[in-house]
């Protein structure tokens, strides 16, 4: 009677004593968030001085609280940098029963402008929302990447799935089991309610599952039907006040716009090609609402003008380019996918916040990373960017460990080929020899 043999896992630690070797697109990829992080905190202290003196008598006080929290968070991604993939992966489910907490646990908090979206204690605030995405960035990677592939059911067969199977893995295993656990963190959303922390979730977690190719057309369709109706559907929203009256505003006529979306306009307008220069923008004089949080984008462009706005929008783009190739190059499926749902985060950020100051999509809180104010946002990020680090220093070690294998196979070759070449006989060697004979 045959056995099974069960496969036994190495032990997972929580840290690694050296994840890899530094590759050199890892050691670029770093270089261009250091520019980044530093250009952020330049033009938060721009966009912030004024009105941290006429609101909080310290023209330092966000600049304050931002390098503070930067200190945290540079702590923590060091600290995410040495902590194994491996462990977080094992920690997926606790992670988001404690998020599933954390979020019911903010609408027991005292509302602040007609929203529930921090847990405080102690004079210190949290915003739960940064957490659920980080943890669905890992839940939904970890789903992602166990589902069954179908080109690895049955590599020899070469038909089409039959309809039981295409069910059970396109979309069973492939497309609703990922897409679940999300459903409870929506809906937990959505009662604070939190309308930008949703359309972020639902974004990051699809761009997961349309780029590991689970659902396979489905998933396509879905996206672009979904695009295709994003107009119709908002234009249907009426059942929370604040968001109607922000769709409303969303229109070309100057007169209808809200404030906010009014002087943002205003901002880009007068900076023109070159700017007024850096500490000149008159906008941030109390006259635009949240600059030094989700409109920063504005002062960027009314003080640096059209180019400093495409200098910041050519340094994203390459952090994220470099980001999905550091991803590319994982150990794992597992590991490219938490990669890529970390740099779809930041990527979604971005496009999302330039697009609301400049009136491409409706006035929603969504922040400018690395540059907007914000502790928990700041430090989730940084701690992202951390396992950003351990994966990429985890794939170069298993490349470096492929490359010396195969080196291995080629020397062994070579060497099976030269002795193989001492053993021929060579003929027409031989024929000579035996007529000298």
């Amino acid at each position: 009677m045959a056995t099974i043999r069960k496969k036994h896992r190495a032990p997972v630690s929580v840290f690694q004593r050296d994840p890899g070797p530094w590759s050199r697109l890892l050691i670029d990829w770093l270089a261009t968030l250091a520019v980044i992080m530093i250009f952020g905190l330049v033009m938060l202290f721009s966009a912030s001085y004024t009105t941290g003196y006429l609101r909080m008598g310290d023209s330092f006080h966000y600049i304050k609280q931002q390098a503070l929290c930067m200190m945290i968070g540079l702590a923590c991604m060091f600290l995410m940098s040495y902590m194994d993939h491996r462990f977080l992966r094992k920690m997926v489910v606790p992670g988001y029963i404690i998020v599933l907490a954390m979020l019911a646990v903010t609408l027991t908090m005292a509302p602040l402008n007609g929203c529930r979206r921090w847990i405080r204690f102690g004079g210190l605030t949290l915003q739960s929302s940064e957490v659920a995405k980080f943890e669905m960035i890992l839940f939904s990677s970890h789903l992602a990447a166990k589902a069954p592939q179908v080109e690895r059911l049955d590599p020899e067969r070469r038909i089409l799935l039959t309809p039981g199977e295409w069910l059970r893995v396109r979309v069973w295993k492939q497309l609703v089991v990922p897409v679940l656990p999300l459903i409870p963190v929506v809906i937990l959303l959505a009662m604070e309610p939190h309308m930008s922390g949703i359309v972020l979730t639902v974004a990051v977690v699809g761009t997961i599952l349309l780029l590991s190719g689970s659902g396979g057309v489905l998933t396509w369709a879905g996206a672009i039907t979904a695009g295709a109706l994003l107009e119709t559907l908002l234009s249907h929203v009426d059942s929370i006040p604040y968001l109607q009256k922000r769709l409303d505003g969303w229109t070309q006529d100057l007169s209808k716009m809200t404030d906010q979306t009014v002087q943002s306009l205003y901002a880009i307008g007068s900076g023109g090609l070159k700017g007024l220069g850096l500490g000149n923008s008159v906008e941030k004089q109390l006259w635009l609402p949240e600059s030094t949080n989700d409109f920063i984008f504005s002062v960027v462009c009314e003080e640096l003008g059209f180019i400093g706005a495409v200098l910041i929008i050519v340094l994203f783009v390459l952090f994220i380019v470099q980001g999905l190739l550091i991803a590319y190059k994982a150990e794992n499926l597992y590991c490219t996918m938490v990669g890529i749902g970390i740099m779809a985060q930041i990527a979604w950020q971005v496009f999302c916040n330039i697009a609301v100051v400049t009136n491409t999509l409706p006035n929603t809180g969504i922040s400018l990373p690395f540059f907007s104010s914000g502790g928990t946002s700041l430090i989730l990020l940084l701690a992202e960017m951390g396992v950003m680090v351990n994966i990429g220093r985890n794939g170069e070690r298993v490349a470096q460990q492929r490359e010396q294998m195969r080196a291995q196979r080629e020397a062994a070759r070579a060497e099976r080929e030269a002795e193989l070449a001492r053993k021929t006989i060579d003929l027409a060697s031989a024929r000579a020899a035996r007529t000298e004979q």
